[in-house]
């Protein structure tokens, strides 16, 4: 019976960043750059069965439209055995310009889904246009009310949801030239309940202003107590 407590070579875990041009692509665009640097760099994918043969990939979750990553998580099968190290050569100048590679390590095999693990994100929104004084009294603002309602999107508009337990952290502080300020965020970020930077924005009254995204961590179930975070 295979050891399942051991991490497999044919299940390895991406961590990675994107940039400037990538940040405005769909997590199905980033699919297909993946997929085609893979396999330049000649990594044995694994594929699904059918007439529309797929290969096994799983993030961890889309990027918002408009946000770049600094700690991104991307999941591959193999069909055959490749070591963290193999995969990494493997890769080198065979990403686009605005692709990096972090880290690649072994995942147990049958570990659950990237996205059943996730539980919060972590973001840096950089604003032109506003102060720190009254950002940060808007953000006051926003964390003392028990309640904040936001229409649901696509064809669900006329419900609400309560975007406010979604919150976990929130705080605003001085930006460097050209920005004005630094808005930091932590979401929750699970099945049916994921915080979103731009409703945050619209929430605080600053979704029309110039800004810069970036999702710099991704919180998974086994770092929660680990870190505390």
């Amino acid at each position: 019976m295979p050891d399942t407590g051991t991490p497999s070579l044919t299940r390895l875990r991406l961590t990675f960043a994107t940039r400037r041009t990538l940040a405005h692509v769909s997590v199905l665009d980033l699919g297909r750059i993946w997929e085609r640097s893979l396999r330049r760099a000649a990594v044995p994918l694994r594929y699904s069965q059918g007439f529309n043969p797929r290969p096994r990939m799983q993030f961890a979750a889309p990027l918002p439209t408009g946000c770049g990553g600094e700690a991104e998580l991307l999941d591959i099968w193999l069909d055959e055995p490749r070591t963290p190290d193999e995969i990494a050569a493997a890769l080198e100048g065979k990403l686009p310009p605005d692709l990096h590679l972090r880290r690649v390590e072994a995942v147990v095999p049958d570990a659950p889904p990237l996205a059943d693990l996730l539980r919060a994100s972590h973001y840096r929104l950089l604003l032109r246009g506003v102060e720190v004084a009254p950002a940060a009294r808007a953000v006051e603002a926003l964390l003392a009310r028990t309640e904040v309602l936001r229409p649901r999107r696509g064809r669900r508009r006329d419900r609400m949801y309560d975007l406010r337990p979604l919150i976990l952290e929130l705080r605003a502080a001085p930006a460097g030239k050209p920005w004005d300020v630094a808005l930091w965020m932590h979401l929750r970020a699970e099945v049916g309940a994921t915080g979103r930077p731009d409703e945050v924005l619209a929430a605080l009254g600053f979704d029309d202003l110039p800004r810069r995204c970036t999702r710099e961590r991704l919180i998974l179930a086994a770092q929660e107590g680990a870190d505390g975070r």
